[in-house]
């Protein structure tokens, strides 16, 4: 089965995951990891972790705004890649489709 890039990616927005607001970040989290949105999403709010610093994240970053837990740090760098890639791709896809005038 294969999965369309648009598909996957319309998760909060049709804007890159670059000019997300931490509202739209909190969203994301909410909506991709529930369990770890009941226990993080308010680091995340206070630090104001907008889309622009969350593809910048590392795993010292998430441990100093909160997120203690190794397993659980790794796996929302993982989530995080996942999204970042998946925004790449769409615009890419929109790129190309500007270039070809289709």
């Amino acid at each position: 089965m294969t999965t369309n890039v648009q598909e996957v990616y319309h998760v909060v927005s049709h804007r890159p995951i670059y000019f997300w607001s931490a509202n739209d970040v909190d969203i994301w989290l909410r909506r991709k990891r529930p369990r770890f949105a009941l226990k993080y999403a308010h680091f995340f709010l206070r630090h104001n972790v907008s889309g622009r610093v969350l593809v910048d994240l590392s795993d010292d970053d998430l441990r100093e705004i909160g997120v203690q837990n190794a397993d659980e740090r790794q796996d929302l760098l993982l989530e995080i890649k996942k999204e970042k890639l998946y925004s790449d791709l769409d615009e890419f896809s929109k790129l190309r489709t500007q270039s070809t005038g289709n």
